[in-house]
């Protein structure tokens, strides 16, 4: 029989070993759990004029050099797998490590943002847009915030169709079958297989009962048609998420073939390592994810700037704190300057936190991106804003 008394009495508290009693932050347990021999991460920067590439022991962070083994930079090249195996092959031969103990390569690159702001028709694809609406929101049509330039480029046909939400998630009309498939028949016909499905406060439709459904039709009937729907990319929001979602799908068919030349480079110097691609939040995303949401790799570029400048500089170790701290960072790069302060985020947390952010690149696009101030500024004899980041 169990004895019932051991069951109420009070747990003693567990002691934990006395190298792990001071530990207060996820990022010094981490140091502990990592493995005592070397561990290596290579970081790559594939930008419009150069590509850079570093490769860092991230079992010692704590020295001077932040554990920084090596550094490359080389012109990017029109097909950038070469100018990424020339960069990894230089700073690898350098570093004279072990290959199979790298972790993981970590990609940052302009190149769709890049795409988008020059308008360039040979990475930028026609989008026809479904927008699930029932018999509302025709006054605004797609593509009415996007510039004349970028609108001939992309601008494919639009359909309204059946669907749609209500703010308290009800349905404004239910979907029909018949009327989607007829409007893919119609842009089949125009000679577009890129869609995006867009549907009035999809974003609340956490069952993806309207959009996923609309895009699981369309598949099933025509299986080589890329869908994107705007539940995955953006908030409530309807004309931010519309733009966001055309931008992601017509940059769709470049970032996959682009992150597959990612995966050649890789894979050709015979590294087994994972592979991600940094987003406009900080974060970092599996390079399969990141294939199929590249809009979110859009305003990456100052955000690397920023978190790559405070961890040279040891903000956020120990008690070097970045939240007290008003700091400039300036990304010259070969096609954009990209000021950015860092210093004035609201959070607390040292951290990156990401947030719906509005992005003006031409037009009017929700992304996610932490709450920094940056602006993007394109050189030249004319230089004007294109981007900003409001703070929040």
């Amino acid at each position: 029989m169990v004895n019932v008394t051991t069951l109420i009495q009070p747990r003693t508290p567990t002691k934990h070993p006395e190298h792990l009693q001071n530990i207060h932050r996820p990022d010094q347990l981490f140091h502990y759990l990592l493995p005592q021999e070397a561990m290596y991460r290579i970081g790559i920067d594939v930008g419009g004029t150069n590509t850079d590439a570093a490769i860092l022991d991230i079992t010692n962070l704590n020295q001077a050099s932040r554990s920084v083994l090596a550094t490359c930079k080389t012109p990017t090249t029109p097909n950038v797998t070469d100018g990424i195996k020339t960069a990894i092959q230089d700073i690898l031969t350098k570093s004279d490590i072990d290959r199979g103990r790298i972790h993981s390569v970590a990609i940052g690159t302009t190149h769709f943002v890049n795409a988008v702001l020059e308008r360039d028709a040979r990475r930028l694809s026609r989008v026809a847009v479904i927008r699930l609406c029932g018999p509302y929101t025709r006054k605004i049509p797609p593509f009415s915030d996007f510039p004349y330039a970028l609108r001939d480029v992309v601008e494919g046909s639009c359909h309204y169709l059946d669907g749609g939400l209500e703010i308290d998630g009800r349905e404004i009309t239910a979907l029909d079958p018949d009327q989607i498939k007829n409007a893919v028949a119609q842009i089949r016909d125009a000679g577009i297989n890129v869609i995006a499905v867009v549907g009035v406060f999809s974003a609340l439709d956490a069952n993806g009962l309207h959009e996923e459904r609309c895009k699981s039709i369309i598949q099933e009937s025509h299986p080589n048609i890329s869908v994107v729907c705007s539940h995955t990319i953006g908030g409530p929001g309807l004309l931010e998420r519309e733009n966001a979602t055309i931008l992601n799908a017509a940059i769709l068919k470049f970032a996959r073939r682009t992150i597959a030349g990612f995966r050649s480079a890789i894979h050709h110097l015979d590294l087994t390592c994972l592979i991600y691609v940094t987003q406009n939040d900080g974060t970092l995303a599996d390079a399969s994810a990141a294939a199929e949401l590249p809009v979110k790799t859009f305003a990456s570029g100052p955000t690397n700037s920023v978190m790559g400048a405070a961890f040279l500089q040891g903000f956020g170790q120990g008690a070097n704190s970045l939240a007290d701290k008003q700091v400039i960072v300036v990304d010259i790069g070969g096609s954009k300057s990209i000021p950015s302060n860092p210093g004035v985020t609201e959070s607390k947390s040292d951290e990156p936190q990401p947030q719906p952010t509005f992005v003006h690149c031409f037009l009017q696009a929700s992304l996610d991106k932490p709450p920094v101030s940056s602006r993007l500024v394109v050189s030249g004899q004319h230089s004007r804003c294109l981007m900003s980041f409001p703070l929040h």
